[in-house]
């Protein structure tokens, strides 16, 4: 049984880098895409905090793990010669992410954090700036959109893990029609 596993396993290993190669190739030369991407591994402090400041103050950080991973993900743009414009909640995480991955300041709105998944007015405010935001830079060059989990959700209903960016097309509302995922280790 566990040989069955393993080879189904290796198996699907090539299709996913087919996959992969695939949305590589689109965000190098289609137009209106967005990828949109988790921040990278963070700790230390509360998920809805937001210090206002930029000094991150109660704040969660990027972890040296979660600093290399978005280092690795900036690479892999790089090696694609892919120079997206990036838009990220302005909640440390997530710029600390787009920093290291892209070395450049983000377009970055308040309404952009977090949002808890009752607070309906502050969901629908990410919405509305989200949409904006990406439809008035969708262009030649991808954007990169550096989140949280329950944003993404929100503006694409697919659930993504550390090192995912799900691949979608932008209409000229800025609704995203989601491609695929491309993983990133």
């Amino acid at each position: 049984m566990r040989k069955r596993i393993a080879m189904l396993i290796v198996a699907m290993l090539p299709c996913t880098a087919l996959a992969d190669d695939s949305l590589w190739s689109r965000l190098q030369t289609d137009e209106n895409l967005v990828v949109l991407m988790r921040h990278t591994q963070a700790g230390g402090g509360h998920p809805l905090a937001w210090d206002e400041s930029g000094r991150c103050k109660g704040e969660l950080v990027l972890t040296t793990k979660g600093k290399a991973h978005a280092r690795s993900i900036g690479k892999a743009f790089a090696s694609h010669g892919i120079a997206p414009v990036v838009i990220s909640s302005p909640m440390c995480r997530c710029l600390q992410t787009a920093h290291e991955a892209f070395q450049s300041a983000p377009l970055t709105d308040p309404d952009l954090r977090e949002v808890a998944s009752a607070d309906g007015e502050r969901a629908r405010a990410h919405e509305t700036k989200a949409l904006s935001l990406i439809a008035a830079n969708r262009g030649k060059a991808p954007i990169v959109f550096v989140s949280h989990r329950p944003n993404i959700d929100q503006l694409t209903m697919e659930l993504i893990t550390d090192g995912e960016l799900l691949v979608g097309q932008a209409n000229e509302r800025g609704e995203i029609e989601v491609l695929g995922k491309i993983a990133v280790p």
